[in-house]
């Protein structure tokens, strides 16, 4: 791989046997002298750094400790990026107090070469790093050759960012990257800047450490074309903490009527970086979940305390979550309570009146007693006591909060007692959007020589039949009102000429049949409409007829041309005013009044709307 030239060698060598002892001393590599020579000219190139193709010229000096021991032997070897090139050897001077070797070799390949110079005989050996730079150098630091690391403290899960800022002194534009190797896993390499020539550019790549503890990494600026300084790679230690944990208590969880749910939490972040929190309030009804709230917020180390204030939901549990936001915790959170949902059991105790039998228009103390037998305070309310058959407030009374199992005592002053010897009162209690009653009656006092009262109260019972009477006058006037439509004259069969019910029934009882009993043969005559039980006097046995049918005006759908003379005959004489035109309109005879009357229902009776008279209607001029 290398071609290793040695131009000069040095070296004055004795023939004399020695031992394996240790006599000779290498100098400190650092001391080593090296000569850079220009390929080109084979002269020294004068530079402080190597270059892709020069030789180097390497004098090492030795010290001898025993001058009479004889000579011994050398070698050197170069190694670069794990492989060595064959080693060159030599003989070691035994007779003089100082030995000097000189090596030359080349041409140099870019990187970093590990050069090595050891004494054979003693195992004795010391190595020098050497640095070889591109040819031409085209990218450099352009500030600190080092890499800067953003994002510390870093944590388990953290990402990081290194950085570094580059020249580009050549004479065309370059796509350059940061690439960052940690340990044996492969390299991560940044997204390619371009650098056109004569500008510094910051070079990044961001990353994400795979263990906790001391982490060495090497790093290195890479470009298309290449040309990048030596200085534009090496290494760096970084120190990863373990991931940051999270904690929640839940403090206190109160719910009430007033106040609604609410829950007091702290959130405990273990020592390092501020953290994005998201928190997610849910709650579970009869096994279905649903969401109340989510937010986030940033969270410093330390303890953070919330108040959450949730309403009156339907619910039964409460979970609160706790997730970590672009970050890695040591465990998520997740809290479920569960819930008692405040519940108002309200009670009315009416007590003994005072006096027990009122006086019409006295006054009268009641007393009340108001018991909560739930597991929530009430809020403010109101206590009414309201006359029953027409809610007649007689009182009311302004009420405090009754705690959970508590009752509360006051009473009413009604001072005008109603009139009626038995008065229904209610005792109503609202509060907390809730109505609880009790219904009591109260007997008035009454004097026994005195008329005896009315069992109910008369004032109520005379405004109820007020009221039924209107709404029944309102009624037949609606009804009188559509039936009239002159239009509608002669349609209903109310305006068709028949004979009196009473006549016809008189007729229909007149008329009757003889049959026998089915027992004694009797004799016996029955109506012909009776249908049903007949008796028979002689023997009392009972047996059923059927009754014959008759022939009934009322139930033909046509009526005959002699029946529709006669009926024009009997309004003719029961009517003294007539109307008739050859249109469908004529004029009322009494107020001239415009009426329409289809000619298809003439002769028939009408009713004029405007003056309320009757005429009969014909066709004719």
């Amino acid at each position: 791989m290398f071609v290793l030239v040695a131009s000069i060698i040095l070296v004055t060598l004795f023939s004399i046997n020695v031992s394996a002892e240790q006599r000779f001393t290498i100098e400190n590599p650092l001391d080593w002298d090296t000569t850079l020579i220009d390929a080109s000219t084979s002269e020294p190139s004068g530079n402080d750094s190597a270059y892709v193709g020069d030789y180097i010229l390497i004098s090492i000096e030795l010290d001898n400790s025993d001058t009479t021991a004889g000579h011994d032997e050398w070698w050197f070897v170069m190694e670069i990026q794990g492989q060595s090139s064959p080693a060159l050897t030599g003989f070691l001077e035994g007779a003089q107090d100082v030995v000097l070797v000189n090596v030359t070799f080349g041409p140099l390949p870019e990187g970093v070469l590990l050069l090595t110079f050891g004494i054979e005989s003693s195992g004795q050996n010391k190595s020098l790093t050497f640095g070889v730079e591109p040819n031409p150098i085209n990218l450099t630091a352009a500030g600190s050759p080092e890499i800067a690391i953003t994002g510390e403290p870093v944590h388990k899960g953290d990402a990081l960012t290194a950085s570094i800022l580059v020249h580009n002194q050549g004479d065309s534009p370059q796509i350059v990257s940061l690439q960052i190797i940690e340990g044996d896993l492969s390299p991560i390499q940044g997204s390619g800047v371009e650098i056109n020539p004569g500008s510094s550019r910051e070079v990044s790549t961001s990353f994400l450490p795979s263990s906790v503890g001391s982490l060495i990494l090497d790093w290195r600026v890479v470009s298309n074309i290449g040309g990048v300084a030596r200085e534009l790679n090496g290494s760096t230690t970084i120190e990863v903490l373990d991931s940051q944990s999270l904690d929640l208590v839940i403090d206190s969880t109160d719910w009430d009527i007033e106040n609604g749910l609410n829950s007091e939490i702290s959130l405990y972040l273990s020592q390092g970086r501020s953290r994005t929190v998201e928190i997610e309030i849910s709650v579970v009804d009869q096994a279905i979940e649903s969401t109340l709230q989510t937010f986030q917020f940033m969270m410093d180390p330390g303890k953070r305390d919330l108040t959450l204030p949730l309403g009156n939901p339907s619910a039964d549990s409460l979970i609160i979550r706790v997730t970590a936001i672009s970050w890695l915790a040591t465990n998520d959170i997740e809290i479920q309570t569960i819930l008692v949902p405040p519940l108002l059991d309200l009670e009315v105790i009416a007590g003994i009146p005072n006096p027990i039998e009122p006086i019409v228009g006295g006054s009268v103390q009641l007393p009340f007693s108001l018991a909560n037998n739930g597991n929530t305070p009430t809020l403010l309310g109101e206590v009414r006591v309201v006359r029953y058959s027409d809610r007649m407030i007689l009182d009311s009374v302004n009420v405090e909060s009754v705690n959970s199992g508590g009752v509360i005592n006051d009473e009413f002053s009604i001072n005008n007692w109603p009139d009626s010897k038995v008065v229904e009162v209610e005792i109503i209690w609202i509060t907390s959007g809730q109505t609880k009653s009790k219904l009591l009656e109260i007997e008035t006092y009454s004097d026994p020589n005195e008329d005896a009262e009315l069992p109910f109260d008369l004032m109520a019972s005379i405004y109820g039949t007020i009221f039924g009477l209107v709404i029944v006058i309102f009624i037949l006037v609606l009804y009188r009102t559509v039936s009239e439509n002159v239009e509608d004259t002669g349609k209903s069969r109310f305006n068709q000429l028949r004979a009196s019910r009473g006549e016809k029934k008189k007729t229909i009882t007149a008329e009757k049949r003889e049959i026998n009993c089915p027992e004694c043969d009797q004799r016996l005559n029955i109506p012909n409409s009776h249908s049903g039980a007949v008796k028979c006097p002689a023997c009392t046995s009972r047996f059923t007829v059927e009754a014959i049918p008759t022939n009934d005006d009322e139930k033909s759908d046509n009526t005959s041309t002699s029946d529709q003379e006669s009926i024009e005959n009997n309004l003719a004489s029961s009517n003294d005013l007539i109307a008739s035109s050859t249109t469908d309109m004529l004029s009322c005879p009494s107020c001239d009044q415009s009426l329409k009357v289809p000619l298809e229902r003439r002769p028939v009776k009408a009713r004029c709307p405007a003056c309320r008279s009757e005429f009969l209607a014909e066709e004719g001029d």
